[in-house]
């Protein structure tokens, strides 16, 4: 049934597995080292995107050419053309084969938009660069600095999304510290101290005075004060 689970859920276009038989304490663990090597390398990938894209847009912004006229610029804009196409492969990578599975699923989300966007952008440039007779002179202008601030932009976006949400599941680790390890549960009339995720559905829980309720359950015999 997991199986089944993780596979709807991949073809859906998002990533799935199952996790390990341990704690919630343990999941939510391995949860947390996982965002923070995805955290790390939304970073790494912003940086190398911006590095690329606030110069080209400082270029144009101070008064640069941003056309195609001469040799020279067509060479130069050539070069800047693969350095995008580097950062869309190494920065962008996430969103182009998410585009892709949503495609397979015939369906759309931001990755599409993203993709559509960003290569629309660098594809329209290229035929600037590689065949500019191709485009009316009064329309030469390239957009590879478009292309390379919204890939990363929007991992900077993802990457404060991920820090705040990482807050929220530090909040609900330590509700989880909160609980009982164990529980005393009647056996065969004797009590016996197990793990809380080996109490089953239909088990005695006994709960002594000052003790915590170690899961959800109904009170059949006595009274206390915990």
């Amino acid at each position: 049934a997991s199986d089944a689970l993780v596979t709807a859920v991949e073809r859906a276009g998002y990533n799935a597995r199952t996790m390990a038989d341990t704690s919630a304490e343990d999941a939510l663990d391995e949860k947390e080292q996982a965002d923070h090597a995805y955290y790390r390398r939304l970073l790494r990938d912003m940086a190398v995107a911006l590095g690329l894209g606030i110069p080209l847009m400082a270029w144009g912004l101070l008064g640069g050419a941003m056309t195609v006229t001469t040799a020279t610029e067509r060479a130069a804009w050539l070069v800047v053309g693969l350095l995008t196409l580097g950062v869309m492969v190494f920065s962008g990578r996430h969103f182009y084969t998410g585009a892709w599975r949503s495609l397979g699923n015939h369906s759309a989300n931001m990755d599409t938009l993203i993709a559509l966007g960003t290569g629309t952008a660098w594809l329209y440039s290229m035929v600037v660069v590689l065949a500019p007779e191709a485009v009316p002179a009064m329309a030469r202008h390239v957009y590879f600095e478009a292309t390379a601030m919204i890939i990363g932009l929007i991992n900077l976006g993802l990457a404060l999304e991920l820090r705040a949400r990482g807050k929220t599941s530090e909040a609900i680790k330590r509700l989880i510290g909160l609980q009982a390890r164990t529980a005393r549960v009647v056996r065969d009339g004797e009590d016996v101290d197990i793990a809380i995720e080996q109490v089953l559905h239909g088990d005695l829980v006994r709960v002594r005075p000052g003790e915590k309720i170690p899961v959800d359950g109904e009170v059949v015999e006595g009274q206390t004060a915990v």
